[in-house]
């Protein structure tokens, strides 16, 4: 019968013996010695900014918030999948500065949606204030502005009017949710506008 005491070494010599045992292993496999040097070398290469959600922000007059709602039921899908993460002032909890809080999202949003109605014209801070930041970014190419127009109201000649809104109708180009036939047709042209961007900036993202 064999005598287990003869295995008991101690603790130093077991170490040694391990450490000459992995490096027998990668000696004879080059691959693993290579996939180990490539991660010390990158350090963040299994988190890559393809993996992180893009950040929304909603830029919108109260008097829309019903419509608010209901287009972000159809970003549901969107969040689910990890593609964005969707904010609004009525995110902001109770003791927040609001316009710090409102500043700060607006600030470091991805994406900026305006939901344009004749309330978002009329009113003083969706159109002076979070505007004005909102295209100083999407100019400087820090953020992407995507117009979404809730309402008929004369906003072609607005600044951002050159950018391309939604929803688009076949062959109509941009049409108001509110005079589609079906609303939850023209927030599924909203939301699939929304992954095509979203997709189209991760990428860019990852290649740069």
């Amino acid at each position: 019968m064999s005598n287990p005491s003869k295995y008991n070494f101690p603790n130093a010599q077991k170490v040694q013996i391990f450490e000459r045992v992995d490096t027998y292993i990668e000696n004879n496999n080059p691959s693993i010695s290579e996939s180990k040097t490539s991660s010390a070398a990158n350090p963040e290469q299994l988190s890559t900014s393809s993996d992180t959600p893009l950040t929304l922000f909603y830029s919108y007059a109260h008097a829309d918030e019903t419509l608010r709602d209901e287009l972000d039921k159809h970003l549901k899908l969107l969040q689910r999948q990890g593609i964005i993460t969707a904010w609004h002032d009525r995110d902001i909890t109770a003791g927040t500065e609001w316009a710090t809080a409102i500043d700060q999202n607006l600030n470091t949003a991805d994406i900026i949606l305006l939901l344009i109605s004749s309330n978002f014209l009329a009113s003083d801070y969706c159109y002076d204030t979070e505007l004005t930041r909102a295209l100083d970014r999407h100019t400087k190419g820090e953020a992407r502005i995507i117009p979404i127009i809730l309402k008929p109201c004369d906003w072609e000649s607005a600044p951002f009017g050159k950018l391309q809104s939604l929803p688009i109708a076949h062959g109509a180009g941009a049409k108001a949710v509110t005079t589609w036939n079906n609303q939850d047709e023209a927030f599924l042209a909203i939301a699939k506008g929304i992954r095509k961007a979203a997709e189209e900036i991760r990428q860019k993202k990852t290649s740069s």
